[in-house]
């Protein structure tokens, strides 16, 4: 074997920018941070996602850190890995007359270089099998690979590539054209196309669309770009349907996969087994994210093939799902165009109507669970999964409207989602598809009854009362000859229809009646919704007395199971009574515990309803504070699709505390603080609601000295439902000790639950309150 002849140039062969490179200041500065290290990183990601670009700037960025230079061997186009050697060494400029590893090794050897290893995905085998040999041979030798999975190599570090980061759904870009590296790289290559191209506030929002269309992969969004020489922006999203438009419009110079959106993908789709493809193809009729247990029901495996969780962990590794952790749970996600692609596959690999109906089902069987479990110990486990499972609940609601056949089972699922839709502030999005699925074929009455209940329970919480009534009247007519407890639910929505139309008395004897029903028949769910609303019905009829007590027992329901959701709603009503009642101090408490509970479980409907009431509250103490909080309450009613002026029972009130604001502050001042509040992030504007301090409380009563000053504290905490680990914490105490204070306080007062102390100490404040009065 001849002696190796050294390339004449000895700094590398890294091609030069053809075009400017965008973005991904992280990733450059992790990829540094790695190799400092570790010797072999490898670059995983989607085709099309940019690995390739991002190596050879980071490579570039590298070059004055290694003497004998950085070297790119491009493999893309290699074939056979028996080749592969002798391709790296013709990359590094070597010409060899027998065995290129040997030839390699002594090149490298004594010399400190980066070898940049492009796609590497077809030939992985035998790319671990050199980079190995050359690793353990040559101490000054760092190699950078990018590859569609990983290497397997000993010592490998695997560092995955996202698509640029896009702006939210509710997001036009405003951080201008730098704050989104997507619209950042879609901008320079819009440049590119047509010279008069500039971002501007006119079509950033459908520059944002695009961005978004695309899922921010920066080969699509280059592709996209160039079609701006004969469209315009708008133009361009409204023939994006598809997400598969863009062939044919790329460099001419490059590959066919790098040419166009689906010469890549399919790139991807032909380098999979068999087993993989049909997953990819079957996990394509899931929306958004899913869980390994969706899978499993929904994908079929062959018999003699790897199981379906196995062969998502394969296509984890080659990039085409990616996995998140949520909440101690793994999830899988596949981005839009992936998904596309294995739609239009989905039909080579068996019946897609059965794979769809699967999913239906197992979505069907999720939402059952969901109802059940819901109130007790795996509340908030569900609340969370039903958060994140939102689009595929979607998905198979929009499955039930393609076939008449399938809309019983569709009202099924829908008649079931009160409470989801409730937490997830979609109550618009409830109605939309109960109307559709009550209309849409033939159903047992039983799902009809229930659909129906579910729809005006709807409406009447967004305060649409006029579409509520004709529901409940279909409701009772067809639970007619149905069981009691169907009856009682329709007897339950007709009570709470009553509390908004401002029927009281009404009201209060249909909940009341309802309520009966539930605790004869044991339905707990149901039993502690209709306990908050009779509380709420009482508090509106000004009976206090009957309010409170049924807070009390909706506590004691509460803590009974570990609940959260209901307690939170009773609480907040605790403290809209006491703030109607003129008790504006212990009402900030309460609605603040309420806010924090409601946090705690991303319910959105009550984070509304409680910073609206905060700020009705607030106007007593913080004028300014009040309006700002106007403005957080109103961003997010306006992101839920809802108006707080238009609610029978809210309204009235909101429309009276913007007016006293104006009065007090000036138009200008409050209009300042209104914009401030819609201007905050969410989460920042939760804090501004809850972070300030507390008014100081009024002088000690004599009718509280019964307890001591801590005992009085705890007692006040037990009255907003604490549980006694909830006061340990606030008062920084161990549990037992709160447990203490609470049997004292029970001792001191003769009482034998938590819900007497309660309701004693709201009592006691409402005395001291009609004394003051008198």
């Amino acid at each position: 074997m001849s002696a190796p002849v050294p390339s004449r140039r000895p700094s590398g062969n890294l091609p030069a920018e053809i075009t400017s490179f965008v973005g991904r200041r992280h990733e450059r500065s992790e990829i540094k941070r790695l190799l400092s290290g570790t010797r072999l990183l490898t670059l995983t990601g989607f085709g099309g996602v940019g690995k390739t670009r991002l190596a050879l700037r980071a490579a570039d960025d590298l070059q004055r850190a290694f003497p004998d230079g950085a070297w790119l061997v491009e493999l893309a186009t290699l074939t056979d890995p028996a080749l592969l050697a002798d391709t790296t060494a013709k990359s590094l400029g070597l010409r060899t007359r027998g065995q290129a590893t040997e030839a390699l090794v002594d090149h490298l050897a004594t010399r400190d270089v980066l070898l940049v290893l492009d796609n590497c995905e077809h030939l992985l085998e035998a790319c671990a099998l050199l980079t190995g040999t050359l690793l353990r041979a040559c101490p000054g030798l760092r190699v950078l690979a990018t590859s569609r999975e990983p290497l397997r190599c000993h010592g490998e570090t695997v560092l995955p590539i996202a698509p640029l980061k896009v702006p939210a759904e509710n997001g036009t870009g405003d951080g201008g054209a730098t704050g989104y590296d997507a619209i950042s790289l879609f901008t320079e290559r819009a440049r590119s196309a047509d010279p008069g191209f500039d971002l501007d506030e006119g079509n950033r929002a459908v520059v944002a669309a695009l961005c978004r269309r695309l899922d921010g992969i920066p080969l699509a969004l280059e592709l996209a770009a160039v079609r701006l020489r004969g469209l315009s922006p708008a133009e361009l999203l409204d023939q994006l349907p598809s997400r598969f438009p863009l062939a044919g419009s790329g460099n001419r110079g490059a590959p066919e996969r790098q040419r166009t959106l689906r010469g890549c993908i399919g790139w991807s789709y032909e380098l999979c087994t068999p087993a993989e493809r049909r997953l990819w193809a079957q996990v394509s009729v899931f929306a958004g994210d899913f869980e390994a247990d969706a899978v499993e029901a929904v994908c079929v495996a062959g018999d003699d093939e790897a199981t379906a969780l196995e062969t998502v962990l394969s296509l984890v590794e080659k990039s085409i799902l990616t996995r998140e952790e949520h909440g101690g749970r793994t999830r899988y996600r596949m981005l839009g165009v992936i998904r596309h692609y294995g739609e239009e596959m989905l039909g080579e690999h068996g019946d897609p109507v059965a794979v769809r109906r699967r999913h239906r089902d197992f979505y069907a069987g999720l939402v059952a669970r969901a109802e059940t479990e819901w109130f007790g110990v795996h509340q908030r486990r569900w609340m969370h999964r039903m958060a994140l499972e939102h689009p595929n609940l979607r998905a198979a609601l929009a499955f039930c409207l393609r076939d008449p056949g399938e809309a019983e089972a569709g009202l099924e699922i829908a008649g079931r989602l009160r409470d989801v839709w409730i937490a997830l502030g979609a109550l618009g999005e409830g109605t939309h598809w109960l109307e559709r699925l009550l209309t849409a074929g033939p159903v047992a009455p039983r799902a009809q009854a229930r659909a129906l209940w579910t729809a005006a329970w709807l409406a009447v919480v967004k305060g649409d009362l006029a579409t509520a009534k004709p529901l409940i009247t279909a409701g009772i007519r067809v639970a007619r000859d149905l069981d009691e407890p169907t009856r009682a639910l329709m007897t339950q929505v007709s009570g709470f229809y009553s509390m908004y139309a401002g029927d009281l008395p009404r009201a209060i004897a249909r909940t009341e009646q309802a309520l009966a029903v539930f605790r004869a028949t044991g339905d707990r769910v149901q039993e502690i919704s209709t306990v908050i609303m009779a509380q709420m019905a009482y508090g509106y009829a000004g009976e206090t007395d009957q309010a409170l007590a049924r807070y009390s027992a909706c506590l004691e329901l509460a803590e009974e199971v570990g609940d959260t959701w209901f307690r939170s709603y009773a609480i907040w009503n605790a403290g809209a009574i006491h703030w109607q009642a003129g008790r504006a101090d212990e009402a900030l408490a309460l609605l603040r515990e309420a806010l924090r509970l409601k946090r705690e479980i991303t319910d959105e409907l009550g984070l509304a309803i409680c910073l609206e009431t905060l700020s009705w509250v607030t106007a007593d103490f913080d004028p300014r504070l009040a309006a700002t909080i106007v403005g957080v309450a109103g961003a997010r009613w306006a992101r839920m699709g809802d108006s707080v002026s238009t609610l029978p029972r809210t309204g009235p009130a909101h429309l009276g505390t913007e007016a006293r604001l104006r009065a007090e502050l000036g138009d200008g001042e409050f209009e300042r603080a209104v914009r401030a509040g819609r201007a905050l992030d969410p989460e920042e504007g939760l804090d501004v609601a809850a972070a300030k301090q507390t008014p100081a409380p009024r002088a000690a009563r004599e009718t509280d000295t019964v307890l001591t000053r801590r005992e009085r504290e705890v007692a006040a905490l037990v009255t907003r439902g604490l549980t006694n680990k909830e006061i340990a914490g606030k008062l920084v105490i161990a549990q037992r000790t709160a447990e203490t204070h609470v049997e004292h306080i029970l001792t001191k007062l003769g009482f034998t639950s938590r819900a007497q102390i309660a309701s004693w100490l709201l009592g006691q404040h409402a005395d001291q309150g009609r004394s003051s009065r008198t």
